[in-house]
């Protein structure tokens, strides 16, 4: 059971002046229960757990919004007193399983807003798609459990010597930074490359000295259980249809998904268009993939000036993305990140680790840009917003790889600054892009995989060259 920063959120929730009942998203085992019952430990407060799925019995109390009798129900079945006044946390665990209990949140808000009550379920999103309650807008507060970032599996795993160097990095001392030490960071990106951050498999790893065979074991058992829940999504879709669509989406992951590709796969599965949309939809609400959106990226938010249509794929987790592709490790381990398997894997991890360093209680969201096909052929991986500005990140092979679209975002966009991810040493380069005739000065910050979870720190660079 490892710390993680959604305990010290859960904790900082607990103790608000103007607590809301808290609804945790996200996929199936990626730590939301423990979450829960670690806050609750680490705080000294009493949790009253009670799975859903094992008491449908009080389904009738929740739909009738009856929260006085549901007290005393829960009180029977676990044995601990909790009433409007409890120090405790109230745990809906599995909440999949009687979709009013959402609705019901509303009324824990109004008529007990002291007692603290938290709802998680790994298929919510699913169940609240398909029933039609009513929504308690404004009374609840929303938190997005993603697998563990980098850093995250760093302290899991107890590599201290790699945390401290991290966490001591700037544009001051990076140039102090050996051959030896970086080639040692890179080695634990790799680790965490093939783990993935799933708790479990994390737990696997430590216990079992990162003997991968039992890794990947428990990788593939866990994208069949994501598997198995497809017979729990409603809809006219068979399981067998939606494993078909999944397993084409996986082939699909960090490459531009266009209605060629769309149509590819929805004749190569028997089925079509629709069938493939709606099946991508439960996807994404199940969280097992994530749109990266195409923006026109003209102004902050990035997502008031999207293309829905236009998106690529990220899966849910590097390890697992490896064990459902077949990637050996070898891969990994002889060769930098960004060439395996054509890029796609570093640009999975750096995804990753951007949607995990959000706060929790913001919706994960990625956008990337290429320009109109009439102005040439373009594509910046990902974009960053920070201190209100936008940054255009790329991932490319080492120092030297070619930055064509970053010079032509630079001059559609008139930026000052780009991101360049790569196994190389962090650098800042000071150039000129150069498109069609027109030029413009821009500052190239040169990050390794290691440091993206310290971008917002890696970008307060000094205003002059390093």
């Amino acid at each position: 059971m490892f710390h993680r920063k959604a305990v010290e959120d859960l904790q900082s929730w607990y103790n608000g002046k103007n607590r809301k009942p808290l609804v945790i998203r996200g996929a199936r085992q990626v730590g939301k229960t423990t979450a829960v019952r670690l806050a609750a430990e680490s705080l000294s407060v009493p949790l009253v757990e009670i799975n859903l799925e094992r008491h449908p019995d009080l389904e009738p109390l929740f739909r009738s919004y009856r929260v006085e009798d549901l007290l005393f129900s829960i009180s029977l079945i676990t044995g601990q007193e909790i009433t409007r006044s409890s120090r405790a946390i109230l745990f809906f665990d599995e909440a999949q399983a009687i979709p009013a209990t959402y609705s019901c949140l509303r009324y824990f808000h109004e008529d007990m807003p002291e007692l603290a009550v938290v709802l998680t379920g790994s298929l919510l999103d699913q169940a609240l798609h398909d029933y039609q309650f009513p929504y308690p807008v404004g009374r609840v507060e929303q938190y997005f459990m993603s697998p563990f970032t980098f850093m995250e599996f760093l302290t899991a795993t107890e590599e201290r010597k790699a945390i401290d160097v991290l966490e001591q990095l700037t544009w001051k001392n990076v140039h102090l930074l050996s051959d030896q030490v970086h080639g040692y960071l890179l080695s634990t990106v790799r680790r965490y490359t093939l783990t993935g951050g799933m708790p479990y498999c994390i737990q696997i790893a430590v216990d079992n000295q990162f003997i991968h065979a039992e890794i990947v074991r428990h990788q593939a058992q866990l994208i069949q259980a994501y598997k198995d829940d497809f017979s729990k999504y409603s809809g006219s879709q068979t399981a067998l249809k939606l494993g078909a669509f999944f397993d084409a989406l996986l082939s699909q992951v960090g490459l531009q998904f266009s209605h060629k590709q769309a149509n590819e796969i929805a004749s190569s599965t028997s089925g079509d268009n629709r069938q493939l949309n709606a099946a991508i939809e439960r996807f994404v609400e199940a969280r097992l993939f994530f749109r990266v959106v195409h923006t026109s990226a003209n102004h902050i938010p990035l997502g008031a000036d999207v293309k829905i249509r236009i998106s690529k794929f990220l899966f849910i987790d590097t390890g697992l993305l490896l064990a459902a592709q077949g990637i050996p490790v070898q891969q990994i381990m002889n060769s930098p990140l960004e060439l395996t398997n054509r890029g796609v894997i570093s640009e999975q991890f750096v995804g990753q680790q951007l949607l995990g360093a959000k706060p929790g209680y913001v919706a994960p969201s990625l956008y990337y840009w290429h320009p109109p096909k009439a102005e040439g052929q373009a594509e910046i991986d990902f974009l960053y917003e920070h201190d209100n500005r936008i940054y255009p990140v790329e991932v490319k092979s080492g120092s030297r790889g070619s930055i064509k679209s970053i010079h032509s975002y630079v001059i559609k966009k008139q930026a000052d600054c780009a991101i360049r991810i790569s196994s190389a040493k962090p650098s800042i380069d000071n150039l000129v892009a150069k498109v069609r005739g027109q030029e413009r000065a821009f500052r190239l910050l040169n990050l390794p995989f290691y440091l993206l979870n310290h971008l917002d720190r890696m970008l307060a660079f000094p205003a002059t060259e390093v």
